[in-house]
C-alpha cells in the first residue's frame, strides 16, 4: 500500500511481505523465482488478499519479462491493473502500466506501449513517486530508441539521469547506462557503446538483474561485427548466450542467438550458424516477436546465400521482405500515433495553462498548436508537391464512399495517366515538370465538385473520386472535361507547352465495389488507352477482363524506381591473370513488393516497351557513380561500367545527363565506363559518333559490348574510337566445346585487333579454370563471370575492394 506516492512499511511476516522479498530474486533469478511466488499467489486468492495478489501478479509480470515470455507478462499485467485501482495503489498501478508498456515494445505494439508509459509518468508525478517516474522516463527512452528517434530518446534518457544522480541509486544509474548504451548502438556509435560498455559493464552487472547485462552485450557484439571484429563478436555473443540458456531467457537467447549467427557467417562458418538462427526465428515466432523474427529471417537468407541454396535464400528473403512491410507499416502507424499522443500531451499542458492564467495569450497559443496540428494532418493526408491526396488518404477516402453507398446509388473513380510527360522532364528539366504536375493538379481540382476528390498516385498519374454520379454518361462527361482542361496550353519557362492525357473510368458498383477493384479496373481502362496511343477517354468494360501477367508487370514498372523498388548489385571485373580486382559492372534488380526479385530478362524488355528505361537507366548511372565514388575508386585505379539502353542514347541530352550526374556525385569521369551493344551504335552511326565524341572529350571511357555477336563489328571498331571491346559470353561457351578450335582462332584474331587499336579486352562468362587458362594465353586483359565473383549487393560487393589493382604512379 502507499500514501501520497511512499511506500508503507509492511510486516515481513504478511504475504504481502514474503511477497515484496522475493523482488530481488524476480530481477536476479527470475526462472527460478516464479514457482515461489505463483504458490504465494495461490495463497492469497484462497485468503481474499488483494493487495499480495496484485504484488504477485506484478512480480510473475517480471519474470515473465525476463525470461522473454511476453505474451505472459501481458496476461498477468491484465490481472494486476484492476486489483491496484480497486484498492486505490497508484505506487503499484505505476509499476503495472510499466510493465504493460514494456510487453507492447518488446512485441513492437509502439503506440500501446506509449500510452501505458505516459500514464504511469502522469501518476508518479502526480504522487510524487520519483523512482516511479525513472522508471517511466526510462522506458520511454527505449520505447523512442526502438521506433528509431533518437533524438527524443535522449531527451528522456536525460531526464531519467538527473533523477538516479539526484537519488544516488547505483540501481538507476545502472539502468540509465544500460539504455545510454541501447541508444548509441541504435545510432550505429560502436567506438561510443564499447568505451560505455567498458566503463559500466561490471556496475550494470554488480547492480542490475542479467537482463541489462545481457543488452549490454548484444550492443558489444553488434558494435564490434560493424568494427569487422568478428572472432571478438562471436566470443561475446557466445558467452552471454550460455548465460542466456542458463537463466532460460528465452527472447534474450533468441535475440543474441542472431548475433552470433552473423559474427559466424563474417567468418564463414554457416553450418554452425543454421542451428542457432531456426533456434532464433522458432523462439521469436512463438513469442510472437516480430522485431525478432525479421532479424533471424534476414541472417537466415544470408546464410543460404553463402552455402549456394539460391531457391531457399530467395524464399526466406521473401518472408523478410513480406514481414519488414508490415513492420514498416506497423511502424508508420505508431509513429503517427507517437506523435498524435506529443500533441495531445502539449495540448493538455496548454489548456491547463489556459485554465489557470486566463489569459488571451495563452489562447492564441492553443489556437496556433491547433492549426499544427491541422498542417500535420495535412502533410500526412496529401501530395507535398500538387497539393492533392496522397496514394493511402485517395483510397481511404474510395473505402469509405464505396461503404457508404446505399442501394441505387453509384459512386466513380477516374484514372488520369499524362502522355509523353518524361519529354517535358528530358527537354525543360525537373524543375518543370514539377510545376506542370502543380499546374495539372490545379485544373483538374478546379474542373470537379468541392465533393469530389483529386489524389495523385506517384509520377503523372492522378486520379479523381466522383462521390455521387446519376449514369454513366454523367461520367463520361466529367472524364472529357478533365481531358479537355489538360489539353488547353500549359506555360513553362515562358514556352507553350501542350500535352494529352489517357483516361480510364470505372463506375460502382456496377465495375467493383471495393477500392481495388475499381482503380484497378479504372487503370486498365487507362491502359487500354495508353496501348493505343493515348489522348482517349474509356470505360472499363467486362469484355476486358483482368489485366495479364505481362501488363500487370508493366503496370508496376511505372514509378518502381520511385518507390525505392530498383536495386543495384555489382560483378567484379579482373585482371585476368592476376585475378586482382579492376572495377565492377553496375547491375539493375527490381525487388517487387509482392514477387520478390523479378529477373531483369523479365522486366529490362518491358522497360524499353514503356520508355521506363529512361527514368531507371538514370538512376542506375546516378546511383552506380555515386557508389563508384563512395567506395573511392580513384586512388585504386577502379572503374564502374555502366549499361546504356539504344533509347538513352538517343536523346540530345544524353551527354549533358552524363556529364551532370559526374559533377553531382564527385566521380572522376575516366572511372566511368559506359557499355553499349552494336546494334544501339549501328542504328544511328552519325549520332553515335557524336555522342562518343563528347563524351570522350569527357574522359568517360566507352566500351563495345557483346561484341561479336552482330553483323558491323569491324566497320565499327574502324569508325569509333572504343576504349574497351566486350567479347560476348557465347564465345566463353564454347571455347571448350566440339567448336573450341574454331572459337579459340577467331577470339584470337578478335584480341588482336582491339589490343592493335589500343583497346582493352574483356572477357565475359568465364565459369571454369579451364576457360581462363586458355583465355590468359590468348592475350585477353579483363574477365567477367561466376569463376571470379557472381553479381552482389553493395555490401558484399565492397569486401572485394582489398584485392583491387593498385592505380599506376
Amino acid at each position: 500500500m502507499t500514501q501520497s506516492g511512499r511506500s508503507v512499511p509492511t510486516p515481513p511476516g504478511t504475504l504481502l511481505g514474503q511477497l515484496q522479498a522475493l523482488e530481488a530474486a524476480m530481477y536476479h533469478t527470475p526462472e527460478r523465482s516464479q514457482g515461489e511466488i505463483a504458490a504465494l499467489l495461490r495463497r492469497a486468492e484462497a485468503q481474499g488478499d488483494r493487495a499480495a495478489r496484485a504484488q504477485a501478479h506484478l512480480l510473475l509480470a517480471g519474470c515473465a519479462l525476463y525470461t522473454g515470455d511476453l505474451p505472459a507478462v501481458l496476461t498477468q499485467i491484465s490481472h494486476c491493473l484492476p486489483l491496484a485501482r480497486e484498492l486505490g495503489d497508484p505506487q503499484t498501478e505505476a509499476r503495472a502500466l510499466n510493465g504493460l508498456g514494456l510487453g507492447h515494445d518488446r512485441l513492437g505494439q509502439y503506440d500501446q506501449a506509449l500510452e501505458a508509459f505516459l500514464h504511469s509518468l502522469r501518476i508518479t508525478q502526480d504522487t510524487g513517486d520519483r523512482m516511479g517516474s525513472f522508471r517511466a522516463l526510462n522506458n520511454l527512452a527505449s520505447l523512442y530508441t526502438d521506433t528509431g528517434n533518437t533524438t527524443q530518446a535522449l531527451a528522456f534518457h536525460r531526464q531519467a539521469l538527473e533523477i538516479a544522480e539526484a537519488l544516488r541509486s547505483p540501481v538507476m544509474l545502472a539502468s540509465s547506462m544500460t539504455h545510454l548504451i541501447a541508444i548509441r548502438d541504435q545510432m550505429h556509435r560502436s567506438e561510443e557503446v564499447l568505451t560505455l560498455a567498458a566503463e559500466h559493464l561490471d556496475v550494470i552487472r554488480e547492480s542490475g538483474p542479467p537482463r541489462w547485462t545481457s543488452t549490454v552485450q548484444e550492443c558489444v557484439s553488434r558494435a564490434l561485427l560493424r568494427q569487422d571484429r568478428p572472432e571478438e563478436a562471436l566470443r561475446v555473443a557466445l558467452d552471454d548466450l550460455n548465460a542466456n540458456r542458463a537463466r532460460q531467457d528465452l527472447e534474450a537467447v533468441c535475440r543474441q542467438g542472431v548475433t552470433a549467427a552473423r559474427a559466424l557467417l563474417r567468418l564463414n562458418r554457416p553450418d554452425e550458424a543454421e542451428p542457432l538462427l531456426r533456434e532464433s526465428l522458432r523462439i521469436s515466432r512463438e513469442a510472437r516477436t516480430r522485431p525478432q523474427e525479421a532479424l533471424a529471417l534476414e541472417a537466415l537468407a544470408e546464410l543460404f546465400e553463402q552455402q549456394g541454396l539460391h531457391a531457399q535464400a530467395l524464399s526466406v528473403a521473401r518472408e523478410h521482405f513480406d514481414l519488414e512491410r508490415q513492420m514498416h507499416a506497423r511502424e508508420v502507424d505508431a509513429r503517427s500515433q507517437l506523435l498524435t499522443a506529443e500533441i495531445r500531451l502539449e495540448l493538455l499542458n496548454r489548456e491547463a495553462e489556459i485554465e489557470r492564467l486566463r489569459n488571451v495569450e495563452l489562447a492564441q497559443a492553443n489556437r496556433a498548436l491547433q492549426e499544427t496540428q491541422q498542417v500535420l494532418l495535412h502533410r500526412a493526408t496529401h501530395d507535398p508537391l500538387t497539393g492533392v491526396a496522397n496514394r493511402a488518404h485517395f483510397h481511404q477516402v474510395t473505402h469509405d464512399t464505396l461503404g457508404s453507398l446505399e442501394c441505387g446509388q453509384q459512386a466513380a473513380l477516374i484514372f488520369i495517366d499524362l502522355d509523353r510527360f518524361k519529354q517535358v522532364n528530358d527537354t525543360f528539366g525537373h524543375p518543370a515538370g514539377d510545376n506542370l504536375l502543380q499546374q495539372v493538379a490545379r485544373r483538374l481540382g478546379e474542373s470537379v465538385r468541392g465533393t469530389d476528390l483529386v489524389g495523385r498516385m506517384g509520377g503523372d498519374e492522378f486520379t479523381v473520386l466522383l462521390s455521387r454520379v446519376t449514369a454513366r454518361e454523367d461520367v463520361t462527361l466529367v472524364a472529357q472535361k478533365l481531358a479537355d482542361a489538360l489539353a488547353r496550353p500549359f506555360t513553362l519557362g515562358g514556352q507553350r507547352v501542350n500535352i494529352t492525357a489517357s483516361v480510364g473510368c470505372a463506375v460502382a458498383p456496377a465495375d467493383g465495389t471495393d477500392a481495388g477493384a475499381l482503380q484497378q479496373h479504372a487503370d486498365l481502362a487507362m491502359y487500354r488507352v495508353k496501348r493505343s496511343g493515348g489522348n482517349q477517354v474509356l470505360h472499363f468494360e467486362a469484355q476486358m477482363g483482368e489485366p495479364g501477367e505481362r501488363q500487370q508487370l508493366e503496370r508496376d514498372l511505372r514509378g518502381a524506381c520511385e518507390r525505392g523498388e530498383m536495386r543495384l548489385h555489382y560483378q567484379g571485373r579482373h585482371d585476368l591473370c592476376g585475378r586482382r580486382l579492376a572495377g565492377f559492372e553496375a547491375l539493375v534488380r527490381w525487388e517487387h513488393p509482392t514477387r520478390g526479385l523479378v529477373p531483369p530478362g523479365q522486366f529490362i524488355p518491358l522497360a524499353e516497351d514503356s520508355r521506363a528505361i529512361l527514368n531507371i537507366g538514370e538512376w542506375v548511372l546516378r546511383e552506380s557513380c555515386a557508389q563508384a565514388a563512395a567506395w573511392d575508386f580513384e586512388p585504386r585505379g577502379l572503374c564502374m561500367s555502366v549499361n546504356v539502353s539504344p533509347l538513352q542514347f538517343e536523346l540530345p541530352d544524353f551527354v549533358q545527363t552524363v556529364r551532370s550526374v559526374l559533377e553531382h556525385t564527385g566521380l572522376n569521369a575516366r572511372h566511368l565506363i559506359l557499355e553499349v551493344t552494336e546494334s544501339l551504335v549501328m542504328h544511328d552511326l552519325e549520332r553515335a559518333q557524336t555522342h562518343v565524341r563528347d563524351l570522350k572529350a569527357l574522359g568517360v571511357q566507352i566500351a563495345i559490348d557483346d561484341f561479336g555477336t552482330g553483323y558491323s563489328s569491324l566497320s565499327m571498331l574502324q569508325a569509333l574510337p572504343f576504349d574497351q571491346l566486350k567479347i560476348d559470353r557465347s564465345f566463353t561457351n564454347a571455347l571448350t566445346g566440339p567448336r573450341g578450335p574454331r572459337v579459340t582462332a577467331l577470339m584470337t584474331a578478335m584480341i588482336q585487333l582491339a589490343q592493335t587499336l589500343d583497346m582493352t579486352v574483356t572477357v565475359e562468362g568465364i565459369e571454369t579454370e579451364e576457360q581462363r587458362r586458355i583465355l590468359a594465353g590468348l592475350g585477353c586483359d579483363h574477365a567477367q563471370g561466376f569463376l571470379l565473383s557472381r553479381p552482389l549487393p553493395p555490401t558484399q560487393a565492397a569486401e572485394l575492394i582489398p584485392d583491387a589493382t593498385p592505380a599506376p604512379s
